[in-house]
């Protein structure tokens, strides 16, 4: 019989202490060594075990001349209990959080324009009033913050509009401006405002990832039967003004990020007049409704 074909029966007579113990067996690769880990006898960690194995109605372990380790079906409890020590570790942290005067969580998935232009000021603003209040924090592209939302890996989303946000209820959040940056010393930089056709001349720093702003700039290459030259990616926008200082290329990034990460380097940013240089960042929830208290309050306060 499979381990898992009653896996009910299983974890109502499974605990947390036996998960542990087979845990530290398997990365010892030895009963012996974890049990001198666990501060137990080598006999209680096998009994224990065989209890686990019982359970299963499978071997979890395989015995050789050196120690232990995992059969298939021990790797498969493996994974699954370090799953379930993590989320256990996760709750014993956010309930004592509570017990030192945490009244909440807002799980905040946002992506790098937001993170690097407006949420700071706005999370400091609400920590000010709602100290109790943790915001979870994950930045990702405009596309993986949708999804996060959606699959309930995140309460609130920040980011651009895109497919994979349709269906969620949205909410304004900021306008934000495309410009494009260069050295100090770049050709470009005597204009005043660029067409971004003009830029397509000089190599790209563009940013990992970022799918929805990467499409649109091949769009607009294409669009002028034109080749984008993207030279190099980066992983931020703070790598991407290190490689533009570096004369490595140029790159369209935020005005407001700029100001953040950029100016006080080496570099000078144009605006562009692209129709698509100004854009609207959106805040997201599956229902604001029925968001917690403390996610409804964090909305409240950003987007008064």
């Amino acid at each position: 019989m499979s381990m898992f074909a009653s896996p009910r029966s299983f974890l109502r007579h499974v605990d947390l202490s036996t998960l542990d113990l087979f845990v530290l067996t398997c990365q010892s690769g030895s009963i012996a060594r974890a049990a001198a880990q666990g501060q137990l006898v080598a006999s209680a960690v096998s009994k224990r075990i065989a209890e686990l194995e019982s359970l299963a109605q499978t071997p979890l372990l395989q015995r050789h001349a050196r120690g232990v380790r995992p059969t298939a079906a021990g790797e498969l409890l493996l994974r699954h209990a370090h799953a379930i020590l993590q989320e256990v570790e996760y709750l014993r942290a956010d309930l004592s959080e509570y017990a030192r005067g945490v009244r909440g969580v807002v799980r905040l998935s946002a992506n790098a324009s937001a993170v690097e232009q407006f949420l700071p000021e706005d999370i400091a603003a609400f920590m000010r009033e709602h100290a109790e209040i943790r915001i979870d924090l994950r930045q990702a592209t405009s596309r993986r913050v949708a999804q996060a939302v959606r699959d309930g890996e995140a309460d609130l989303g920040i980011c651009s509009p895109s497919d994979e946000a349709g269906g969620l209820e949205s909410l304004p959040y900021r306008r934000e401006r495309m410009v494009l940056v260069m050295p100090r010393t770049h050709p470009l930089a005597e204009h005043q405002q660029l067409a971004y056709e003009q830029a397509l001349d000089h190599a790209q720093i563009g940013l990992r990832d970022s799918s929805i702003i990467q499409e649109t700039l091949s769009r607009a290459a294409q669009s002028g039967r034109r080749m984008l030259r993207q030279r190099i990616e980066v992983d931020s926008l703070s790598a991407m003004c290190r490689m533009i200082e570096c004369d490595l290329g140029v790159g369209v990034m935020p005005e407001g990020a700029y100001q953040s990460v950029g100016g006080s380097r080496q570099l000078h940013a144009v605006p562009l007049t692209d129709a698509w240089a100004e854009r609207t960042l959106n805040l997201y929830a599956v229902s604001f409704a029925e968001l917690s208290v403390a996610a409804r309050r964090f909305v409240g306060r950003i987007t008064q």
